[in-house]
């Protein structure tokens, strides 16, 4: 294993050099590239919109190696999907322009997340840049239908916590502030005249407040809560006429409430309370121009549930049946009559739906060959769920070959966030490795999101340890079902995830065989002082405050432990990662090769905090899957 020439030193001393496979390592990762590329090519399509007149589906998908936006026949499954313009970086489509000749989308250059707006016209003409000049990490674009003039969007400065929302003009021009706030916060909304906006500030994942904004003379007021205590608003959006603004949120408690609220005076007109599932929260929310209809995808931890509802009176409209899996209402029709969505199940990777907006009746909107799918063995899903420590119910997504025979391998994969959650879905990742040999589990431990307030605050501050034991819990179960070897058992994660990744190997290293971390916390002081400004306000409370908590942001920081660490690593960072800098993963490897721990370091040098790039992709999960061969996994004379 050779190493790379040294990068350009940083201000904080030279990076590690990351490794570069040679001989036999480089000819089994050419070997499982080839195993690893058909899984990957089983593309996305997210995103999913009509065009004004309904006649084309606007998506993007990855299908040519990073997101773009395509264009196809509304009325054909399989008709060509049309990539709209060759674009070198990765898209995100925002929405399309009232004359529907054109659309607005968000890109940024080697995943930095300082997203720019452009415009294109539909026919794939020349995008134009509307906001060229200042790095921002901006928010989603709004252009409001009866004022096309001016697309407003919010955003800041990567380092800074202050959000700002601005004006720019529709036909490029300087952008102008409209609305300062001193603490982080995002543009939800903004009225179909353009006279009104929806200013969300996140002073934590579970402590929100809505702000209504005048957008001629920037003045704000509180629109809700009105009355003291904490909130977690999830969507917030204004009905057709501009009058009533829906609220997704839990009002401080356990259950999902959808609110009208009068515009001017917050005062509530309707309430719509999700009783099934018990708990949960609304991961996208979407309201027809027409007036009538409201439609949400709810996040049940572990899996979303989709709801359609009147708009005037909140009652439940018609039911929305889909397999079980993950996916998002994405927009309704002009006319209101159609609602596209996206969705995904362990089989079937995200793609677009359309769902008859009155009966709840759905139907694919794409229906494009995936032939490398057939090469994926069956795969067996399913969720329990085991008791903590303290008897708390823990969530578990299990994956498994459902040709198995003999003791598996197990993968034990942690997510983001803290507060993010892993549901039943399809993923490129967990099918390569269970078609390698593995079994893949996924724990949705406390501080996941979906499962209710209590458990998502049940990791916060000085409350982490208590997530720590369920790492040890959850892992320690997977390593003893009848299924799994426990003397192979893998820890996994990226981002938050791969903090807990480090936790589990300085914590518990008698249970794991190696581990797999993607961009993940090394130390805590370093992280708080070169992350973004908004992710370090949000982590003050998840996490704690470098200048009151200085001792027990140490204590949690695996660095300080990392002489306990004595399993195998695989470690990947993105080099433009503004979130977890590629310097947290420097730490950890700088540290392992100091001790001779066994540890092998990739990095992409046109990624942040991402793996968009298929190439990147395919050479991540063949390398990772030699290490694990190397040191944990299936021989290869056992793997399919």
């Amino acid at each position: 294993m050779a190493r790379a020439p040294a990068p350009t030193a940083s201000a904080g001393g030279s990076p590690e050099q990351p490794d570069v496979p040679s001989g036999a390592d480089a000819a089994r990762d050419a070997e499982l590239r080839r195993k690893a590329a058909p899984l990957v090519d089983a593309f996305t399509n997210s995103e999913a919109m009509l065009s004004r007149d309904g006649k084309r589906v606007l998506f993007t998908s990855n299908r040519d190696g990073l997101p773009q936006i395509y264009v196809a026949d509304a009325a054909r499954l399989d008709s060509p999907a049309k990539r709209l313009v060759e674009w070198p970086e990765r898209m995100t489509l925002s929405t399309t322009t009232p004359d529907g000749q054109s659309l607005l989308f968000l890109s940024d250059k080697g995943a930095d997340e300082n997203w720019s707006i452009w415009k294109v016209g539909l026919d794939g003409s020349a995008p134009v840049e509307l906001t060229p000049g200042e790095k921002l990490n901006r928010d989603g674009a709004f252009l409001p239908d009866l004022a096309p003039d001016t697309v407003y969007f919010s955003g800041r400065p990567m380092n800074e916590k202050a959000s700002t929302v601005y004006a720019v003009p529709a036909s490029g021009g300087a952008a102008r502030v409209i609305h300062r706030d001193d603490k982080p916060g995002y543009l939800t909304d903004v009225s179909r005249d353009g006279k009104q906006a929806l200013f969300q500030r996140q002073l934590s994942n579970t402590d929100n407040s809505l702000q209504h904004l005048d957008l001629a003379t920037g003045e704000s007021r509180p629109l809700y809560p009105l009355s003291a205590g904490k909130v977690s608003i999830f969507a917030a959006r204004f009905s057709a006429d501009g009058k009533t603004v829906y609220v997704a949120t839990d009002g401080g408690g356990e259950q999902t409430w959808l609110l009208a609220l009068d515009a001017q005076s917050g005062k509530e007109l309707a309430r719509y309370v999700e009783q099934k599932p018990a708990v949960s929260l609304v991961s996208s929310m979407v309201v027809a121009k027409t007036g009538d209809a409201i439609a949400f995808a709810l996040d049940a931890g572990n899996h979303n549930e989709l709801r359609l509802l009147d708009a005037r009176t909140l009652k439940p409209r018609a039911p929305v049946t889909m397999p079980l899996g993950q996916g998002e209402v994405q927009d309704f029709s002009e006319d209101g009559r159609q609602l596209t969505a996206i969705w995904s199940t362990p089989s079937s990777p995200t793609d677009a739906w359309v769902i008859d907006a009155k009966t709840g009746k759905e139907a694919p909107l794409r229906g494009e060959p995936r032939p490398s799918l057939k090469d994926v063995p069956a795969i067996e899903a399913s969720i329990v769920e085991i008791r903590a420590h303290d008897g708390l119910t823990l969530p578990i997504n299990v994956y498994l070959p459902k040709n198995r025979t003999g003791k598996l391998p197990v993968i034990v994969c942690y997510h983001g966030g803290p507060a993010n959650n892993y549901k039943i879905r399809w993923s490129a990742n967990a099918a390569f490795f269970i078609s390698q040999g593995y079994a893949w589990v996924e724990p949705n431990v406390r501080g996941s999101e979906g499962f209710g307030r209590a458990y998502e605050e049940a990791d916060n501050g000085p409350k982490r340890p208590e997530a720590f034991k369920d790492i040890e819990t959850t892992g320690r179960w997977a390593a003893s079902q009848p299924w799994a070897d426990p003397s192979r058992v893998i820890i996994y994660g990226g981002s938050y995830g791969g903090y807990t990744v480090l936790v589990g190997l300085t914590r518990m290293p008698d249970l794991w065989r190696a581990g797999v971390e993607l961009f993940g916390v090394v130390n805590m002081k370093t992280f708080m002082a070169t992350t973004s400004g908004y992710i370090r306000e949000i982590f003050l409370v998840e996490m704690g405050d470098p200048g009151k908590d200085a001792a027990f942001l140490e204590s949690i920081s695996p660095i300080k432990d990392v002489n306990k660490i004595v399993d195998p690593l695989f470690v990947y960072a993105g080099a433009n990662d503004p979130r977890v800098p590629r310097s947290e993963s420097d730490q950890i490897v700088h540290a392992l090769r100091e001790r001779k721990v066994p540890v092998e370091y990739m990095v992409a040098e046109n990624e942040g905090h991402s793996l968009s790039r298929k190439e990147n992709q395919i050479e991540f999960l063949a390398r990772a899957a030699r290490f694990l061969e190397q040191h944990a996994g299936p021989t290869q004379s056992s793997q399919p």
